[in-house]
């Protein structure tokens, strides 16, 4: 049983694109998929079609069992984002909430995947310490590189209390090969991340299929299984659970 955490401290980056399309690669390559919203946003949770209406992931952190939170949707489960997820606080040990609450169900899956909010922080934190795995969504620019820093940094920290998290690495969405200042950009992040040890997973290219499948809430892979964006993600997927064995 894997548990990934898509994860950067910067928005814009296709981090809940790339988390909602992990999952739906996971089960439409066969796996049980559960589903985490962590970010305050909900994104997520629209995109999957969930009922942020009812009890979420602020319950779960609270101490709500995660069997009650589960929403059944096709093809995946999800546990939806609370509109309250931001008035989170920390403590002493509540960064191992999210870790003892899924405790009791992580053995009924083989995968859990977990969106966060674009900011180190509680909820990031959270995701982190429970996760064996970090997924990190970039574009390619300048910026991207600087957040890279940043979340390997605070991934670094977290393995000396998560020590079975793993860095799996990194991917570059909405990508354009056609642009020089792309393709330069990709071969600078890549040489970058690899003297810092964090693997490339490939790159997603840009195509409308994307917002429109997630506009209809539907899985990327039953509305537009031939596109770019699709064969990426699922190429994306198959090399992580390569990599993982």
């Amino acid at each position: 049983m894997k548990i990934y955490t898509v994860a950067i401290q910067k928005g814009g980056t296709g981090k809940t694109t790339t988390a909602a399309a992990i999952a739906q690669a996971a089960a439409y390559r066969g796996r049980s998929v559960l589903a985490i919203d962590l970010d305050p946003q909900g994104n997520l949770s629209f995109t999957l079609a969930a009922d942020t209406g009812k009890p979420g992931s602020y319950d779960l952190l609270e101490g709500a069992a995660a069997a009650d939170l589960i929403q059944h949707k096709p093809g995946l489960d999800v546990i939806p984002a609370s509109w309250n997820l931001s008035t989170i606080t920390s403590g002493k040990g509540s960064a191992r909430r999210l870790q003892r609450a899924l405790e009791p169900i992580k053995d009924k899956y083989d995968l859990i995947i977990i969106d966060t909010p674009p900011t180190a922080g509680e909820l990031q934190y959270n995701a982190l310490q429970a996760a064996t795995g970090l997924i990190i969504p970039l574009e390619a620019d300048i910026y991207n590189l600087q957040s890279l820093y940043q979340i390997t940094d605070t991934a670094r920290q977290i393995q000396q209390t998560n020590q079975a998290l793993e860095i799996l690495g990194f991917l570059l969405t909405q990508y354009d090969r056609r642009s020089t200042i792309a393709r330069q950009m990709q071969e600078t992040i890549t040489a970058q991340a690899a003297a810092m040890g964090v693997p490339y997973l490939g790159a997603i290219r840009a195509a409308v299929a994307v917002k429109e499948a997630a506009a209809l809430q539907q899985s990327l892979f039953d509305y537009a299984p031939k596109s770019k964006p699709a064969q990426d993600y699922l190429a994306v997927y198959d090399t992580i659970e390569k990599q993982e064995g």
